[in-house]
């Protein structure tokens, strides 16, 4: 098994952050197992060759974000992360 993550901030509320981690799933073919809306911190989905996970952590002005993926291809865990990292990372809420 192999795994791929990285952190990094950004400006959202903790509402914003885990919908763009989800939608970002997604996007990405995942099915999402622990959805945005129970607002645990964190959103996990996957598919058959692959498990992300994301975790949103509020600070005084923005979030700290740590997107992990899993796999037994370490290619497919890192590319799974970058592209969800990528998505939350250009996401933009319009109100």
């Amino acid at each position: 098994m192999y795994a791929h993550w990285g952190t990094f901030t950004k400006h959202a509320t903790l509402g914003a952050g885990l919908s763009f981690a989800e939608d970002a799933m997604r996007e990405h073919g995942l099915t999402v197992w622990d959805p945005s809306d129970n607002r645990d911190y964190q959103v996990i989905g996957g598919k058959r060759d692959v498990i992300a996970t994301v975790v949103c952590v509020p600070q005084p002005g923005n979030l700290w974000i740590t997107v992990s993926a899993y796999s037994n291809d370490s290619g497919l865990a890192e590319r799974t992360r970058n592209n969800i990292r990528t998505h939350i990372v250009e996401a933009v809420r319009f109100d």
